[in-house]
């Protein structure tokens, strides 16, 4: 089997996993700003595993799978795996650094929104595929609206609670500094296809 689709695989059920938890009514998983200032350090990582219902879970899986579906050759699983962590960690450490009056966040969105901006853009880097261009535009616009407006509309009662946009903005930024970085290390290393 694809090592791609055994990551995809692995990060589903493991949301599952963190999702089955809060019916235990445990919430040890999601990004609280009070636990880890006490130490909970994971929690920076599995926020982004938790959500808020099973529709906002089945909702992240299919923009996950849409991605890796339309991205999945554009990196070996190594570093597919890293810029998901790390996109994970850009979403999770912006919130803590430039959003205090976020005191807690669940889900996989803004982590998407990094992982797809660094796919998006190495992969016009090595195909010149014009679609690529279009959806960042688009990435870029649904940013500018949540910017402006707030939440898409129809998003909040499809997630089942309140979406923290900036969030998104977040993963982007991070993803955006993560693919910098990939090519800084590229031109030395050949790490990309």
């Amino acid at each position: 089997m694809n090592k791609i689709i055994i990551f995809v695989l692995f990060i589903i059920i493991l949301s599952a996993l963190a999702q089955l938890s809060l019916m235990l009514e445990t919430d040890w998983l999601q990004f609280a700003r009070a636990d880890i200032e006490s130490g909970q350090w994971w929690r920076f990582i599995t926020g982004n595993m938790v959500h808020l219902t099973w529709r906002h879970l089945a909702m992240n899986i299919l923009a996950l799978v849409a991605i890796f579906a339309l991205y999945s050759k554009c990196l070996n699983i190594h570093l597919m795996i890293l810029v998901f962590l790390l996109s994970c960690l850009s979403v999770t450490l912006g919130i803590w650094m430039f959003s205090p009056q976020i005191h807690w966040y669940v889900g996989l969105s803004g982590s998407l929104h990094g992982l797809l901006v660094t796919l998006i853009i190495l992969d016009f880097a090595i195909h010149k595929h014009w679609l690529n261009i279009v959806l960042l535009l688009a990435l870029i616009a649904k940013l500018a609206w949540e910017g402006m407006m707030g939440p898409m509309p129809g998003s909040e009662s499809a997630a089942g609670g309140p979406v923290v946009v900036q969030a998104h903005l977040y993963g982007f930024l991070g993803g955006l500094i993560i693919t910098f970085c990939m090519f800084i290390f590229n031109k030395n290393k050949k790490i990309l296809v």
